[in-house]
């Protein structure tokens, strides 16, 4: 497909544009954070604790007298560093592996077949607080944990991917030609398997975002006083009914960008799948 038919098709999908727009949103307020800003997100004034929303402090303080927006604006750091870290060490893992199996079959594939059928024999959340067991707390540790949780779904659609084009005319022709194994995967199969890669790409960052606030709520992610989402949901749990403040925005913060990761993949699978890219969203 053509890059001018890909962004065409592309910005045609109203959810698509709805979800970047969200993602690059986002992605500005993590760059620009000392800038935008009110407070340092640590301070603390206790003659401000549970402040509601007010013009001093525009979504309120905790119980520490914090400013709740600048804790927002900072925690977009580290919910979208973990997102692209943790992403990153999945398809380090899978795409390799599920490429190699794809392409060789026979026991190699088995054997990471039956990794995968492993991974996913285990919950998400549990699967990364075993790995956080041996790994420790920490925001290093949740990179890793949930990176590895996450890689079989990247090796099974490369895999996938892999035994669909290794027969394929072009394919035979840079055999024919005398091309390596390596350059094949490399210069024919693995560009021609980006597509599917990054709609799960697009939706994985969403789901890795959800899982590290979940192990940031339990206490095993970012460690105080560093701002995080799902840390300053677990705080606020008890003041839920005096300071609602507390989890509604982090709420709403998490909600926002797992929603934009999941409508811009939406929108990527829609513009690279052809059959698809009549339908109007």
């Amino acid at each position: 497909m053509k890059k001018h038919k890909l962004f065409f098709n592309f910005f045609k999908s109203t959810n698509a544009i709805i979800g970047g727009v969200i993602i690059v949103l986002f992605l500005l307020i993590a760059l620009l954070a000392p800038l935008l800003a009110p407070q340092p997100p640590n301070a603390q004034s206790l003659k401000d604790a549970l402040t509601p929303p007010c013009r001093e402090y525009t979504l309120g303080t905790d119980e520490f007298g914090r400013s709740i927006l600048s804790r927002i604006i900072f925690g977009a750091r580290v919910s979208l560093n973990i997102a692209l870290i943790a992403s990153a060490v999945a398809l380090g893992i899978g795409v390799p592996l599920g490429a190699l199996a794809g392409y060789y079959g026979g026991w190699f594939d088995s054997i990471v077949q039956g990794l995968v059928d492993l991974t996913w024999a285990f919950p998400t959340i549990l699967a990364a607080l075993a790995i956080m067991f041996i790994l420790g707390t920490g925001l290093h540790s949740v990179m890793i944990a949930v990176g590895v949780v996450y890689w079989a779904g990247y090796a099974r659609i490369t895999r996938g991917q892999f035994l669909a084009l290794r027969e394929e005319e072009y394919v035979q022709a840079a055999r024919a030609v005398g091309a390596s194994n390596l350059r094949i995967i490399w210069r024919h199969l693995l560009p021609n398997s980006l597509a599917p890669l990054l709609v799960q790409l697009s939706l994985g960052m969403g789901q890795v975002i959800l899982i590290e606030a979940s192990l940031s709520f339990l206490g095993l992610g970012a460690q105080p006083p560093t701002p995080s989402w799902g840390a300053m949901l677990s705080n606020g749990r008890a003041y839920l009914l005096a300071a609602p403040w507390l989890t509604l925005f982090p709420g709403l913060a998490i909600m926002l960008v797992v929603l934009g990761f999941n409508l811009m993949g939406d929108g990527l699978r829609d513009a690279l799948d052809p059959r698809l890219s009549h339908i109007k969203r």
